[in-house]
């Protein structure tokens, strides 16, 4: 047959009776049964709508890409298909088929936009038609993510061949359609989802939760933010995010969730429940990896840690923790035993000693971590910088240094480097305001100040080193690092103490006083290390 009984087909799509369509040899050497249920649905309900590509020779079209549509075009009894003449050599068959399905993966940014795209809603002043094509009035109503417009969008996923399913692209929709319609705003709720600090269903609730104080009649300011240029807050689970390729950390510090001792929020999934110690220490440890694979070659890991009892016997919690950290590779440096005197007292009814230390352990990277080696002179001192300090170059009013720095000084004099460290409890920790969440396990401040003073390089004015937290809970590790001149990464799977963490280390960044740690660094003698 000539090509002539057919529409002009240069880089045009035109309709061929089924009879006159075939497989090109080539890839049906290659072709290899496949799911069509979906494909079938679809071009059963809409008919075909992405033509076949393939060559037409004598009358004959060759399909190189669609052997699905065809298929199932047979199967529903089809007359006809859409084709597109690609005029591909058979020589280049293959090679082309091969680079046309390679595909890098989409970004969240780059889902929505082809989406938007494919569902004809263009533009940013279309609210009603988006809400409309979302199959909904109001998208703060999570039952309208059902059977309303659910065929459009698993259309889209399946011509797109969208990695996400329909419920979750609709969500998508809404989160991009809320920033567009809201320029200028600093809300990042997608540049959130790229960067892997939460997933699609947290993003869109985040949408919901901003709707719904805004039909109510308020809008709650932020004024305190969760990332800037010394610190970043993490919003989500250490088990779920990815964090950045290019991160480096110098010095992991964490306190944990500890097994079977408290409840820290209502997630019904929450670490510290799990049927034995060993599953305990797998999850803990699975989650500790993320900021591991992180850390510098130079780089410190302190897990601070409490043993659990169960009916009298000792569950041997923090020994399962570092046989499955050696296990998994982790250079194991050191148990440090944290000497705690205002340790709660036990029942009577519990024949063992009193509880009075828990545990820091010390891994690292590898055998070449970082490590200063000093001890402060225990000589008291006037912490007052006062007016016209020509030491400090100091001409403002009279200046007294926070508090912190003089627990700083005075934990630093009085631990000098033995692997057993006494930091009472009670000392330096985070004080909350009225409203506040109150963390059930906060700790002291000076507890991370000991490691940090050895085990990470100071700052300078080219390199701040970053500390990091994968268990951010009450922001202490935070502040310490802030107050001591460092940057801060932290995660937070609570909102409540998210919220808590960015007061915390926005107010620390305040109070950070140079001139403060410079006075204690002076008084630091530093001791060769063979």
């Amino acid at each position: 047959m000539n090509n002539n009984n057919f529409m002009k087909h240069n880089s045009q799509v035109f309709v061929l009776p089924l009879e006159h369509i075939q497989i090109h040899p080539q890839v049906l050497s290659i072709s290899k049964p496949k799911k069509m249920d979906h494909i079938e649905y679809t071009m059963e309900k809409y008919k075909q709508l992405m033509p076949v590509l393939g060559n037409l020779v004598d009358g004959t079209f060759y399909i190189t890409d669609g052997v699905l549509r065809y298929e199932v075009a047979k199967k529903l009894g089809m007359p006809t298909l859409k084709c597109l003449d690609a005029s591909t050599t058979d020589k280049d068959v293959i090679r082309v088929r091969m680079t046309s399905n390679q595909r890098s993966k989409m970004s969240y940014m780059e889902m929505a936009t082809y989406a938007e795209h494919t569902l004809g809603v263009i533009g940013k002043s279309q609210g009603k038609k988006r809400k409309s094509w979302l199959g909904m009035e109001a998208i703060e109503d999570d039952d309208n993510f059902g059977l309303a417009g659910k065929d459009l969008y698993e259309l889209t996923c399946h011509l797109l061949d969208l990695p996400i399913k329909a419920s979750s692209l609709r969500k998508l929709m809404a989160v991009k359609w809320f920033e567009d319609e809201n320029p200028g705003n600093n809300f990042g709720i997608m540049s959130g989802l790229e960067e892997g600090n939460y997933k699609i269903d947290k993003a869109y609730q985040l949408v919901v939760d901003f709707n719904f104080k805004k039909n109510e009649g308020y809008t709650e300011i932020d004024l305190y933010p969760i990332k800037t240029e010394n610190y970043e807050v993490i919003h989500g689970s250490i088990e779920d995010i990815t964090l950045p390729e290019n991160m480096e950390i110098d010095v992991i510090f964490t306190s944990p969730v500890y097994y079977k001792l408290r409840r820290y929020g209502d997630d019904p999934n929450e670490m510290g429940w799990e049927k034995t110690p060993q599953l305990y220490a797998e999850r803990l440890v699975d989650s500790l990896m993320t900021p591991y694979n992180r850390l510098k070659e130079t780089g410190s890991m302190f897990v601070n840690l409490g043993e659990t009892y169960d009916k009298g016997r000792c569950l041997a919690v923090i020994e399962h923790v570092v046989i499955e950290m050696v296990k998994r590779g982790m250079f194991y440096v050191d148990r440090i035993i944290w000497k705690k005197d205002a340790n709660k007292p036990i029942s009577n009814q519990n024949h063992r000693f009193q509880p009075s230390y828990e545990v820091v352990l010390h891994f690292a990277k590898s055998k070449n971590y970082y490590f200063d080696r000093f001890r402060v002179k225990k000589d008291d001192i006037d912490y007052k910088i006062s007016r016209g300090c020509k030491d400090y170059g100091w001409d403002g009013v009279n200046y007294f240094v926070p508090n912190f720095y003089k627990q700083l000084r005075t934990v630093l004099s009085e631990n000098e480097l033995h692997d057993i460290v006494t930091v009472q409890t009670n000392s330096s920790r985070i004080k909350h305001v009225v409203g506040e969440h109150h963390h059930p396990a906060t700790f002291s401040q000076m507890l991370p100040a000991i490691f940090l003073s050895t085990f990470c390089p100071k700052p300078t004015v080219d390199y701040k080193p970053l500390v990091f937290d994968p268990f951010l809970g009450g922001a202490s590790c935070g502040r310490t690092a802030l107050m001591m001149g460092y940057r801060f990464s932290g995660v937070e799977l609570y909102e409540k103490n998210v919220e808590t963490s960015k007061r915390i280390l926005a107010e620390s960044l305040k109070e950070f006083e140079p001139r403060a740690l410079n006075q204690i660094e002076a008084e630091m003698v530093y001791e060769l290390v063979a």
